[in-house]
């Protein structure tokens, strides 16, 4: 039986605010099924790779606002958000929570993420082009020196650019096993002190007024 994952059964577990998850619930209830299987398949293989999806989708429909995005728009972010990581589904766990300093070779294998994961999806075109380029170049940098196409500056998706603000932010507010989690305050000016080079700086700018307000999710208990 085929199992289509909403976000409102992210639930109270992903952030501790149900209320939250569930007023995004319309942006992701309808998202193509095949990518909410493989999703489904994503939290039983690494559930913290979920969750994270998860909560990026949420801080993405608050970046939306600031972005002063239409509703379409919103929800075309919201939906790629959520499944931006998918890809990693074919990295082994191994790999994903590895400790020590990974190897070139699993270096190349985690950059492949976002390419596995526009492969992983079947009908792209129900998803939408927006969609498909934010997965594809999440991980491209302002300055050019991202991966997998090295795109500069506009040259990225105006959605990717958006993803790679908020998946950064909620990266390092979650704790990792090579590492623990940051501060709401270190998280702010990390952002800050990479603007220009690995991220948009207009995006940064419009998220910096809200992060200590989202930030607060991860300080609460679940």
């Amino acid at each position: 039986m085929q199992q289509v994952v909403t976000f409102g059964e992210a639930g109270a577990s992903m952030i501790g605010t149900l209320r939250a998850l569930n007023d995004l619930s319309h942006n992701l209830d309808d998202i193509q099924s095949d990518a909410s299987e493989k999703m489904g398949l994503l939290q039983r293989k690494h559930e913290a790779t979920y969750r994270h999806c998860v909560r990026v989708a949420w801080l993405s429909e608050k970046l939306a606002q600031g972005m002063n995005l239409d509703a379409a728009t919103s929800s075309m972010l919201v939906r790629g958000c959520f499944i931006h990581d998918l890809g990693k589904l074919l990295i082994p766990n191994s790999v994903l929570d590895n400790i020590n300093p990974l190897t070139g070779e699993q270096w190349a294998l985690i950059r492949k993420h976002p390419e596995y994961g526009v492969e992983l999806l079947q009908n792209q075109s129900l998803l939408g082009a927006e969609i498909v380029q934010l997965i594809l170049h999440h991980h491209e940098r302002w300055d050019g020196e991202g991966y997998p196409y090295g795109l500069k500056g506009e040259k990225i998706p105006l959605l990717a650019r958006a993803c790679s603000v908020v998946d950064a932010f909620d990266s390092m507010l979650s704790p990792r096993p090579y590492r623990r989690k940051r501060t709401i305050e270190d998280a702010m000016f990390e952002l800050e002190k990479h603007a220009g080079t690995q991220f948009d700086p207009e995006l940064v700018e419009k998220f910096i007024p809200m992060a200590g307000d989202v930030g607060r999710i991860y300080f609460t208990d679940h």
